[in-house]
């Protein structure tokens, strides 16, 4: 009886939401619904958070220094690997970028730096936002270099282990007695 009395309430708060009469833009709630629903991230391309973040750098740069800038977009920053820093976007949402999306954002802002395209302030104001994004990667790209070479040498020791006992076990087997 709860069930049928609440999703008679469920579709009595629909109707309200969607009104008596429909508008011409739209037949029903669920396209108006649907149509105000923010595009799904894989519609938008690997590349989309190192786009929007360089569009967000360039456009902070134009109208303000570096200090002022990072300090507008940088909203925290963590030094994970799956959620470096958090970076506000030009809707002032804030966006997260792991470790691949940063990386990738500072090679793009590089690629732009190379075609000196910006006036002087701004391009020094993406020249540091460059630097600054690397003071936050370098250290987790290093730990990972670290990491590997890690686990390969920790490899290497116990193949190495393993081939010595081996070698061990057959020399036990060639001098035991034979029956």
């Amino acid at each position: 009886m709860g069930a049928i009395v609440r999703a008679g309430s469920v579709a009595g708060i629909l109707l309200m939401m969607a009104g008596c009469h429909s508008d011409e833009r739209s037949n029903s709630l669920l396209e108006r619904l649907s149509s105000t629903a923010p595009p799904k991230a894989t519609s938008l391309g690997p590349n989309h958070l190192a786009a929007e973040g360089l569009a967000s750098i360039t456009s902070a740069c134009e109208k303000q220094s570096f200090e002022n800038a990072r300090t507008g977009l940088i909203v925290s920053q963590t030094g994970l690997h799956e959620y470096v820093f958090a970076m506000r976007s030009r809707t002032y949402s804030s966006v997260a970028f792991s470790l691949d999306d940063a990386l990738k954002l500072e090679d793009v802002l590089r690629n732009e730096l190379k075609e000196d395209k910006q006036p002087g302030e701004q391009r020094e104001c993406a020249q540091q936002f460059e630097g600054y994004l690397e003071t936050l990667t370098d250290p987790l790209v290093e730990q990972d270099k670290l990491a590997k070479d890690l686990d390969a040498s920790a490899f290497k020791d116990s193949n190495k282990e393993v081939q010595e006992e081996l070698r061990r076990e057959k020399e036990t087997q060639a001098l035991a007695p034979k029956k």
